[in-house]
């Protein structure tokens, strides 16, 4: 049943006017700048022999210029088509054409052409027939926009997780005097930006391989046919398994970390996507397509022998009138195969809805292949009734495919060129032999072994192994540390993993209540400062005159020589247990004994005191005074600074005496006396002598 109805299109067309097919058979002339120009058997039949037809059609005014599209152009050899740029067949002749010369093809009046008309003539010659139709359009095709973009950077893009890269296609190239109005990138992610313009800045959130494509449009409406296929590698996250983890250590000891870092292979199969479904409305003004993007083949790969190289092309389709429609398949080069050139009249495709009422209603699509190597004929051929589902003929040969480019974007178009009945395009294919496939995408990015690829980074390293993946740490200081090993990859992304290293233990310090043994004894202490002491463990070294040493606070007594004491201090903690080592030098006596005597001048008279000064360090110090007779008249046995002989009291007469001083002093200590100028050091062995005289006056 044939309608005339109107649909609304999915996409946004403009304004949907009654389109018609303009029979060459029933007019002379024709202006409009909408439909289709079709051979005398419209949608039921072929054209017949011996016919010639002329037609005249004109661009409606304003418009200059007319464009016939040839959607079917299937003469067979005995019939012609003779174009003529002008209002009659006077007018230059652009070209006469058979078989498929303008299958797919425009043709348009020329610049010098002021009318603006194409004069058809149409010759077919005894027992001839086929199809032809056209699309008329006003304007010149378009003079396409070209896409470049990034043209100094060799393919592939690589980027990193999660960080901008920069895209742009200032190059760019539009037909002169036209302007680039639109910019649709298609970011291979399921991401498109129409908004960004010219440049653009996109992250990527999951590692792989993407590809992205350009659409630009003009201010003319003609958009770019390009495929650019850029390609970016986005960096897989790499494995930092074998690096050093938190640690817990103690203080002044020396452990080694480790860093291994090694990218992680990107493995993917390779893909396609797949047309979405088509609404085929009845409008002869235009055809409509769904287009394949295939990105994964091999760059240079094209198809050899079609009838070896593709294995089908496939449709889930329906339609209410198989006679109206014609679908050609397109691939990334332009040449095309025309799987059905109208034919089969009211033959059903599918189970389509076949109601008026319901025109938008979509029915049941059947499976339908073309494929290289079927016998059984054409949709046409297998006319009548509901067309089953099955592997059909293709009208025109694959091989018209040869020499295609597998990759790029491969179209799938239906042209309905004669009013009424719609159908629905569900799902549609192309299927390559298996060897064509390549093999699964796939790569690894790669870390450089050496420290301008890998390195640790921290406070305390004291030796980075010679490549900075094994260095060795020292703490000195108790509390936590942070190292970072940091790696660059070949795609110049940066990763890195931070360890804790908790420091623990005690920094021991050792004092003493004096540093100088002089016969008192002196007595140390180890600090642990805030680590409990009972917590510790101690142990002084050498043993020699300590009266213990395994206490934090020892004491010294007898010594003889200037001896460096050390402590061992153990801690534990965390089930780690610390050593740690302090020292402290303790000397034995120096004294200077000064020899002064107070006062300069004694006399008999009293009240004035002997003394001599520099004796504070020395205990049981002895003092005998004699006189001239040699009779004791001053005995002390702890004689020091505060002691002293007063003449006076002892009711000593005027003369000479002899002072007798013997100093204790233990082995290893000195004494050093000052006479006027004269400086004298003496040993310590037991009690040490020193004489002189006292003049005692009246």
């Amino acid at each position: 049943m044939k309608k005339s109805l109107l649909f609304l299109f999915v996409f946004s067309l403009g304004p949907i006017f009654y389109a018609q097919e303009i029979s060459i058979a029933a007019n002379d002339s024709y202006t409009s700048c909408i439909g289709a120009v079709v051979d005398s058997g419209l949608s039921a039949a072929d054209y017949g022999a011996n016919e010639n037809e002329t037609i005249t059609w004109c661009p409606e005014a304003p418009e200059t210029v007319l464009n016939f599209y040839w959607v079917i152009f299937a003469l067979d050899a005995g019939s012609t088509i003779a174009l003529y740029d002008g209002d009659d067949v006077t007018a230059p002749l652009i070209d006469t054409y058979s078989g498929n010369d303008l299958q797919g093809l425009d043709v348009f009046s020329g610049a010098d052409n002021v009318t603006g008309c194409i004069t058809v003539v149409f010759t077919s010659g005894p027992g001839s027939s086929g199809n032809f139709g056209a699309y008329a359009s006003c304007g010149f095709p378009c003079d396409r926009p070209f896409a470049i973009v990034n043209p100094t950077e060799l393919q592939p893009h690589y980027a990193c997780l999660n960080e901008p890269i920069y895209l742009e296609a200032l190059s760019s190239t539009v037909a002169e005097g036209q302007e680039l109005v639109s910019w649709v990138w298609d970011l291979g992610d399921g991401n498109i930006d129409d908004t960004s313009g010219p440049t653009l800045e996109h992250m990527y959130t999951s590692p792989g391989l993407y590809t992205m494509n350009l659409s630009l449009t003009d201010d003319n409406d003609c958009s770019n046919n390009n495929l650019l296929d850029y390609q970016i590698l986005v960096s897989t996250n790499p494995d930092f398994s074998g690096t050093s983890s938190d640690v817990t250590m103690c203080v002044g000891d020396e452990i080694d970390l480790t860093g291994a870092v090694t990218g992680v292979l990107y493995n993917a199969e390779p893909s396609v996507d797949f047309g979405d479904g088509l609404f085929i409305p009845d409008d002869q003004g235009q055809c409509f397509s769904s287009q394949l993007t295939f990105t994964s083949f091999n760059a240079q790969d094209v198809v050899t022998d079609a009838n070896i190289d593709i294995e089908n092309l496939f449709m889930n389709f329906e339609h209410s009138y198989m006679g109206d429609i014609t679908i050609t398949f397109t691939c990334p080069s332009n040449q095309s195969i025309q799987v059905h050139q109208q034919g089969g009249g009211g033959t059903f495709l599918g189970i389509p809805v076949d109601n008026d009422a319901l025109p938008d209603d979509p029915g049941i699509g059947f499976d339908y292949w073309w494929e290289p190597g079927a016998t059984n004929g054409t949709w046409g051929d297998n006319a009548g009734g509901t067309l089953e589902s099955g592997v059909y003929e293709s009208v025109q040969p694959f091989t018209n495919l040869n020499g295609c480019p597998l990759n790029g974007t491969w179209e799938m178009e239906i042209c309905d060129l004669f009013a009424s009945d719609n159908g629905f395009a569900f799902d549609w294919s192309i299927e390559f032999a298996p060897e064509l496939y390549p093999e699964a995408i796939s790569f690894t990015p790669t870390f450089g072994p050496e420290c301008d690829s890998t390195y640790w980074e921290g406070p305390s390293i004291v030796d980075d192994g010679g490549d900075c993946n094994v260095v060795t740490i020292s703490p000195q200081f108790i509390g936590e540390e942070s190292y970072v090993y940091r790696g660059q990859n070949d795609f110049g992304c940066y990763y890195d993993r931070t360890i804790d290293v908790t420091v623990v233990g005690t920094i021991p310090t050792v004092t003493a209540d004096q540093n100088q043994y002089c016969g008192s004894p002196v007595t140390m202490m180890a600090n642990v400062g805030d680590v409990n002491a009972e917590d510790c463990d101690f142990i002084w070294s050498p043993a020699d005159y300590l009266t213990d040493t395994d206490v934090q606070s020892p004491t010294i007594d007898g010594l003889e020589t200037t001896t460096e004491y050390t402590v061992s201090v153990s801690y534990s903690t965390n089930g780690l247990t610390c050593l740690s080592e302090a020292s402290i030098d303790i000397e034995t006596c120096e004294i200077t004994i000064p020899d002064v005597f107070t006062p300069d001048n004694l006399n008999v008279g009293g009240n004035n005191t002997w003394r001599v000064e520099g004796l504070e360090a020395f205990d049981g110090v002895q003092c005998y005074i004699f006189n001239r007779w040699g009779t004791v008249v001053y005995e002390s046995i702890d004689f020091g600074s505060s002691a002293g002989w007063d003449p006076g009291v002892d009711g000593a007469a005027e003369g000479v005496y002899f002072y007798v001083l013997e100093i204790p002093c233990n082995e290893g200590n000195q004494i050093v006396t000052e006479q006027g100028d004269l400086t004298t050091e003496f040993d310590c062995d037991g009690m040490v002598p020193f004489t002189g005289t006292i003049n005692l006056f009246r």
